[in-house]
C-alpha cells in the first residue's frame, strides 16, 4: 500500500455559512458545521473545506468536486455523489449508509471508522484509497477499478465485486463469510489461510482430511 496524501488544509479556517447552493458554484477555505437541507445542485466545487458534525439531509450533489476536504462525524446517509471526484479527502467517523457514489473517482482518499453499509461504488475508480475499520456490509463495487486500495480491518460481508478485479487487493484482515465475485475477479487477491477454506467450498472443491 502506497502512502495516501492527506488533505492540504490551513491550520486555521474561518467558519463559513452556506444558505443556498446553485449549479456550478464554488466554496473554498472554510469550516462548515451546517449544510442547507434538500439541496440538488450539479458540478459544485469544494476546496480546502473542513466539515464537522454536518447532517446532509436529502442532499444530491452529482458531478461535484471535493479537493483537500475533511468530513468529520458527518451524516451522509443516502447522499447522491454520482460521478463526483474526490482528491485528498478524508472521511472520519462518518455515516455513509446507502450513499450513492456510482461512477465516482477517488484519489488519495481515506475512510476511517465509517459506517457505510449498502453504499454504492459501481463503475467507480479508486487510486490510493484506504477503508480503515469500516463497515461495508452489502456494499456494491460492481465493474469498479481498484488500484492500490486497502480494506484494513473492515467488514466486507455480502459485498458485490462482480466485474471488479481484486488482483493484489489484500483481504486477509477483512471480516466476511461471503462476498460476490467471479473466479477471474478473485485471481491474485491476497487472503488468509482461514479465508481460503471458504473460497474452496464456494468453487465446489472438497478438502479431504486424512
Amino acid at each position: 500500500m502506497r502512502k495516501i496524501q492527506s488533505p492540504d488544509l490551513p491550520e486555521n479556517l474561518n467558519s463559513i455559512t452556506i444558505n443556498k447552493i446553485e449549479d456550478r458554484s464554488a466554496y473554498e477555505l472554510g469550516r462548515l458545521e451546517a449544510f442547507p437541507a434538500s439541496i440538488h445542485a450539479e458540478h459544485v466545487r469544494f476546496q480546502e473545506i473542513h466539515l464537522k458534525g454536518v447532517d446532509f439531509d436529502n442532499t444530491q450533489l452529482p458531478s461535484s468536486s471535493w479537493v483537500d476536504v475533511v468530513f468529520e462525524n458527518c451524516d451522509l446517509t443516502n447522499l447522491d455523489f454520482r460521478m463526483a471526484r474526490f482528491t485528498r479527502v478524508e472521511f472520519i467517523d462518518c455515516k455513509l449508509v446507502g450513499v450513492n457514489c456510482d461512477q465516482a473517482s477517488f484519489q488519495d482518499v481515506l475512510f476511517r471508522q465509517c459506517q457505510a453499509p449498502y453504499s454504492l461504488f459501481n463503475l467507480s475508480t479508486f487510486q490510493d484509497v484506504c477503508f480503515d475499520q469500516c463497515l461495508l456490509k452489502g456494499a456494491n463495487f460492481i465493474d469498479a477499478s481498484l488500484e492500490f486500495l486497502d480494506f484494513t480491518n473492515s467488514v466486507i460481508e455480502d459485498v458485490q465485486f462482480t466485474g471488479t478485479s481484486l488482483s493484489n487487493i489484500d483481504l486477509s484482515q477483512c471480516e466476511f463469510s461471503l462476498i460476490h465475485a467471479d473466479e477471474h475477479d478473485l485471481r491474485g487477491a491476497i487472503i488468509s489461510p482461514e479465508q481460503a477454506i471458504g473460497f474452496i467450498e464456494v468453487f465446489g472443491l472438497v478438502v479431504k482430511d486424512d
